[in-house]
């Protein structure tokens, strides 16, 4: 079983390249692009971060498209092939500058990336229908982000092998800014039984996002 770690895109290199370091025992990497709307790093240069410390971990870019074309996608499907990185492709939150484009949809999107060679996936809700949720794992992608992550009952119904569970994880530090995120989270101390509740699952691996807490999310294995 895999377990990834969220990088949080922040706008100095030098934490970054400290955040990477600090997490070099999880098997890989997600990298969200702009979260919640506002200016980050791209993922891309931070992916290429990543692989020019490791050459081996996997990277997953987590790419909105709200707000670009097709031809910055086709630019960003072109870095992911360069530096050997996964994309998910999601439509991301309204910006905070800027205009929405809505020009492209995450199937699609996927689905290019895939002819030209690159790993790609969507979003999976668990808000949505079975049947929905059946219905979008026969698009073809390689790799499904599952958020919004409540009744695991509904994993006995479907093939779990590609899914990633994506789990936002509440500390005493990191309230605030998991409640502007308005997903569900996980409880530090409710942790262990949530995952526990899922191991007889066989998932692709585990995505822990700890925003603005890093050192739990350094230690995150010794609460899993």
């Amino acid at each position: 079983m895999k377990i990834y770690a969220e990088i949080y895109p922040s706008r100095s290199l030098e934490t970054v390249k400290q955040d990477i370091k600090k997490l070099a025992d999880f098997d890989g990497f997600n990298i969200p692009d702009n979260p919640l709307g506002y200016p980050t790093m791209p993922p891309e240069l931070i992916g290429y971060m990543i692989r020019e410390m490791f050459q081996h971990k996997e990277i997953i870019l987590n790419q909105r498209l709200k707000d670009i074309n097709e031809l910055k996608l086709r630019s960003i499907i072109t870095a992911a092939r360069a530096i050997n990185a996964s994309i998910i492709f999601t439509q991301g939150d309204k910006p905070k500058f800027g205009r929405e484009f809505n020009e492209i949809d995450s199937i699609d999107a996927m689905k290019l990336a895939i002819r030209r060679g690159v790993e790609s996936g969507v979003i999976l809700s668990f808000r949505k229908p079975v049947f929905e949720i059946k219905k979008r794992m026969d698009s073809g992608a390689d790799i499904f982000l599952v958020v919004n992550f409540g009744d695991a009952t509904i994993l006995d119904n479907i093939n779990t092998e590609k899914l990633v569970p994506y789990i936002i994880v509440r500390t005493e530090k990191n309230g605030g800014i998991v409640d502007r995120i308005n997903q569900p989270s996980v409880r530090l101390q409710e942790l262990h039984s949530f995952v526990d509740q899922l191991r007889n699952y066989k998932f692709r691996g585990y995505l822990f996002s700890v925003p603005g807490d890093t050192q739990i999310l350094t230690n995150i294995h010794r609460y899993i």
